[in-house]
């Protein structure tokens, strides 16, 4: 039997950790967490020290995995929050986030005209760079993946704004519905798991 890889690659805390809980009370042992993230990865490995799992671990450059060669009867410290601490509402991190989520339902802005629609959005989507604090996530979903796909005008705002610590998340249903999986040009292909947890956390959600 393969051994099961739980990837937590471009997943910030407190993702990874849940996962890996996850996997621990489903009672699966050898199992192998890979991370791209020295800060969830350093998480993780408090997790199950001080939850007595035993552990091996291996870094290759940007890459941390973590095999897991045990499981935990009961959690001693199992609190997300005691190791990943979440930012204050409105409160700016490091990453430039502020718990606020932009939802993206469409590829247009408002009803009425949709020329005039993809202008507005194209504006907004434009204009998040110059908010301080920066919004901590941006949601995809329905048409409104368009806006994260290869050629859209707004790519490269899109872009910038990952590199600025922004998630982008792209709605993996909708891509494969509009075939464009293959297309999506900034931040990573989702699911409706991440995307609700992204959405519930939130401290504000704005749909533009």
């Amino acid at each position: 039997m393969s051994e099961h890889i739980i990837d937590a690659q471009g997943l910030l805390c407190p993702k990874p950790l849940i996962m890996t809980k996850k996997a621990l009370k489903e009672g699966l042992e050898n199992f192998q967490v890979i991370l791209d993230n020295k800060t969830a990865y350093e998480n993780v490995m408090r997790f199950l020290t001080d939850n007595h799992v035993p552990f091996e671990t291996d870094e290759n450059g940007q890459t941390f995995t973590i095999r897991v060669t045990g499981t935990v009867k009961e959690f001693k410290h199992s609190a997300a929050e005691d190791y990943c601490p979440m930012p204050a509402p409105n409160e700016k991190t490091s990453a430039g986030g502020s718990g606020t989520v932009f939802c993206f339902r469409t590829d247009k802005m408002g009803e009425g005209s949709d020329e005039l629609g993809r202008i507005l959005i194209q504006a907004c989507c434009n204009t998040l760079g110059e908010l301080d604090p920066l919004p901590s996530a941006l949601v995809f979903y329905n048409s409104g993946i368009n806006l994260a796909l290869e050629g859209s005008p707004v790519l490269e705002s899109l872009k910038n704004l990952e590199k600025s610590g922004v998630r982008i998340l792209v709605c993996g249903t909708c891509a494969d519905y509009f075939k464009a999986k293959e297309k999506v040009g900034a931040g990573i292909v989702s699911n409706m798991y991440d995307i609700l947890e992204c959405l519930s956390g939130a401290s504000h959600v704005v749909s533009p």
